[in-house]
């Protein structure tokens, strides 16, 4: 009885193990397919890019604490020569724990116009904001050229409360606008492109 008892809690061992390692696989391929954050102090805020298959979608999904404190996404098609950031064009309000982004460039079939639009989806619901492009901005955005990419990436970025995330800085490289680029250095011609950051909803853009 004792052996039988032993094989019979070795096979159901066995086959806990098994089922454990589908569901692990699961969950990574999971967390592959809509982004994931890791765990993070409490009075922090915290981003990580999530895939997209769509062409000219990105998604992020952010976490931002409970609290007082309010936040913003705040987006954008151009960063200004001579200037220290984007030229923000609007900003959509964050609830309180996790979101996911999504910033997109397509042309609104309500009006045939072609627009840069934000939309935050959350337990609570969703919020979206668009804005018309510049013609010249939609004959970038609608040709083919080299990105530079320099936001968040898959693996999990913090910051203070206090802080901004840049959640996405998607450069075009166009003529000579895209000849000479120095990280986050000022351009000294207006760069096309995909901005979006998370910041402290305070004061004005």
């Amino acid at each position: 009885m004792g052996l039988v008892t032993i094989v019979i809690l070795s096979i159901g061992l066995v086959f806990s193990i098994q089922r454990v390692r589908r569901l692990e696989v699961e969950v990574t391929k999971m967390r592959a397919e809509t982004g994931y954050l890791q765990e993070t102090d409490p009075g922090q805020i915290a981003a990580a890019r999530a895939p997209s298959d769509q062409p000219l979608t990105y998604r992020v999904r952010v976490r931002v604490p409970n609290g007082p404190a309010r936040f913003r996404v705040a987006y954008s098609s151009v960063w200004p020569k001579r200037s220290s950031g984007p030229q923000w064009f609007g900003a959509v309000a964050l609830p309180e724990g996790e979101s996911v982004v999504t910033i997109r460039i397509l042309e609104d079939p309500r009006d045939k116009k072609w627009k840069i639009a934000s939309l935050v989806a959350s337990v609570e619901g969703n919020q979206r904001m668009a804005t018309v492009l510049p013609p010249d901005h939609v004959g970038v955005f609608r040709g083919s050229h080299d990105v530079l990419s320099t936001g968040v990436g898959r693996e999990t970025q913090t910051a203070d409360q206090t802080d901004s995330l840049r959640l996405l800085d998607e450069r075009w490289l166009v003529g000579e606008g895209g000849l000479l680029l120095y990280g986050d250095r000022a351009p000294e011609t207006d760069q096309v492109g995909i901005y979006a950051e998370l910041q402290p909803d305070v004061g004005p853009l």
